[in-house]
């Protein structure tokens, strides 16, 4: 998979990555804490060949699916998911 885009936040005064890979038709969107996934959630999007990946990874959805990561995080769900 080829790394398109990066995104850095802070949350609890935690620095993270949220990192958009790409492969042929699909997208993975997951966050990183020290070059590591910080937990299990892999956010894919299979896209048409029609659809340019240019023009997604600068969408709404896409802002839609960053949100999400970091909502991940703040909400911690991965922590409640594995209790």
């Amino acid at each position: 998979m080829n790394l398109l885009k990066t995104i850095p936040f802070i949350f609890a005064d935690e620095a993270y990555e949220i990192k958009i890979f790409h492969a042929e038709n699909l997208i993975n969107i997951l966050v990183f804490k020290n070059h590591y996934p910080v937990n299990g959630f892999r956010h894919q999007i299979k896209i048409p060949k029609s659809i340019s990946i240019k023009e997604l990874i600068n969408s709404e959805v896409i802002d839609e699916y960053i949100a999400i990561c970091k909502s991940d995080i703040s909400e911690k769900r991965w922590e409640r998911l594995v209790q």
